[in-house]
């Protein structure tokens, strides 16, 4: 297969992100944008001053999947246009990348997970998380048992708000439930909902608080304590707050036999990025995450030298890699059902202050 051809919907701020990944990508021969649509002229623009020239250029999503130059679509629109982009891309037959979170709502989550499975299309969810060199690293550990079973964690995950009365500039949409359908937790935390679920197993079981300190109509702040099928139990919080500069995840685990801390950030290499691994009767090891990265890069067959810092160019790289083998990508369409239950879990027991179960078909 030459180099896959695709075609981003939705051009705003999250998808500069992706067109510097496929960027990359294109240096590589793994694929090319070659089409873009968003109703505003100037966010493709955008788009191909980091990418290079889009060939197509289109107002309207549905032109761009009718296409016949696209390979595969890369839906990048604001929550609540998920829906629909997604549906006709399943009708299209041709694979979907698909940027999380699926949908405001749970039932149109689970629409549109049984619109992909009855149609077969290939189809990716972006969450990157999955392919930052700690989180691998941290897999493995649970995996190889070296420190025998994992017990525990706690996990805070914080972030500026992204909306415009925060942030100067930034689009405000993700405040209003209307359109986002939930705020710290759903818009931004899906991703630890997910890391959680690969580290540990599926979610069983959830007790959960949330507040709304700014006064939005979604949540600011939410206090999860989770329940995991293997047994494992732990705590995540999650903020949106007025501190620009800073977006960091802290994950503790604790083992039978040690105990691991990392802290990472939107991008791979960031200052937050560490690594911490405490065994019995040892001093703790910080590890090198500058090495561990080059061996991470290197086990990929990629350079390890190469100034890599979006999580999106391995999502991206594992998606067209995937489409090239005629093998499914993952995280798949399924891996986000089992967040988004997680986090609509979480939403019940706020509003019934009782623990919820985390529903699992």
């Amino acid at each position: 297969m030459s180099e896959l051809r695709l075609g981003f919907i939705g051009c705003g701020m999250i998808a500069s992100a992706h067109a510097a990944a496929v960027r990359l990508l294109q240096e590589d021969g793994l694929v090319r944008l070659v089409a873009a649509a968003d109703p505003d002229p100037a966010g493709i623009e955008r788009i191909a001053s980091i990418t290079g020239d889009v060939e197509h250029r289109f107002a309207d999503g549905r032109d761009l999947i009718s296409c016949d130059d696209v390979d595969a679509v890369v839906v990048i629109t604001p929550t609540r246009f998920h829906r629909e982009a997604i549906l006709l891309v399943c009708d299209s037959g041709k694979p979907l990348f698909a940027e999380k979170p699926l949908a405001p709502t749970f039932d149109v989550v689970t629409e549109i997970r049984d619109a992909i499975v009855k149609t077969g299309i290939t189809c990716q969810v972006g969450f990157q998380s999955r392919f930052h060199p700690i989180n691998r690293k941290l897999r493995a550990i649970i995996e190889s048992g070296e420190l025998g079973a994992p017990m525990g964690y706690t996990l805070r995950d914080d972030q500026y708000w992204p909306t415009g009365a925060v942030v100067e500039g930034h689009t405000s949409w993700r405040s209003e439930r209307s359109e986002a359908g939930g705020g710290a937790l759903l818009e931004h935390s899906i991703h630890s909902c997910d890391l959680l679920n690969w580290l540990f197993g599926p979610a069983v079981e959830v007790f959960a608080k949330t507040r709304s300190v700014f006064g939005y109509s979604v949540e600011d702040v939410a206090a999860l304590t989770i329940e995991h099928a293997s047994g494992v139990v732990g705590n995540l919080v999650t903020i949106f707050n007025g501190v620009q500069g800073r977006e960091e995840r802290r994950l503790e685990v604790f083992f039978e036999r040690g105990a691991v801390e990392i802290t990472t950030d939107f991008v791979v290499g960031a200052p937050e990025d560490s690594m911490l691994i405490q065994r019995p009767g040892e001093p703790a090891e910080r590890i090198d995450v500058v090495e561990l990265r080059r061996q991470d890069f290197a086990s990929q067959g990629l350079d390890p030298d190469r100034k890599v810092w979006v999580y999106q160019y391995h999502a991206h790289r594992a998606f067209a890699e995937a489409i090239r083998a005629n093998h499914d990508p993952s995280p798949t369409v399924q891996d986000a059902y089992r967040a988004h239950a997680l986090v609509e879990a979480g939403y019940q027991s706020a509003r019934s202050r009782v623990p919820a179960s985390v529903l699992q078909t």
